[in-house]
């Protein structure tokens, strides 16, 4: 059993709560202003000096932020996400992203609809969240991501560098 990706939100994202919900995850609204800030501040890594627009995709801290929130993926979703937008316009086979999320084990066949599905929730995430990111299909291939805004990538030493 995984561990439940919680959304913590407040009165601006009330109309979300469904696509949250149907995403399999655990719903907090905050009471108030003041509770939701203090819940996010204790969960948010420190901000540096200025945060752009977009999103941020914080590879060492396996993290995406997005309006202040962040989007909580699981280290396979974060696998597979980070393999698609690594090469933004690039496509990627279904069988290079079994292996990049999954593995490289021999007992791991190449099953186009397990990548399928994971796409399909990582879309559904997105979207909910208003993550400037889109995966594509490319139809008897696989996928290609690419980024609809401006998404900022944090590098392992914490630099930051624009998509």
């Amino acid at each position: 059993m995984g561990v439940p990706t919680v959304f913590l939100v407040g009165e601006d994202r009330l109309a979300l709560i469904p696509e949250y919900l149907n995403l399999g995850t655990v719903v907090v609204v905050a009471p108030d202003r003041e509770t939701l800030s203090t819940w996010r501040s204790e969960q948010e890594p420190m901000v540096t000096e200025s945060q752009p627009d977009g999103a941020v995709l914080d590879l060492s801290g396996r993290r995406i932020m997005c309006q202040g929130s962040s989007l909580p993926l699981s280290e396979l979703e974060f696998k597979v996400l980070g393999a698609l937008i690594e090469s933004p316009g690039h496509a990627m086979s279904f069988q290079e992203l079994r292996r990049r999320g999954w593995g490289d084990g021999p007992e791991m066949p190449v099953d186009p609809y397990t990548v399928k599905a994971l796409v399909q929730r990582l879309r559904a995430k997105l979207e909910a969240s208003q993550v400037p990111l889109r995966i594509e299909s490319v139809r008897g291939y696989g996928f290609r991501g690419e980024a609809t805004g401006e998404v900022a990538q944090c590098s392992v030493s914490g630099d930051t560098a624009g998509r």
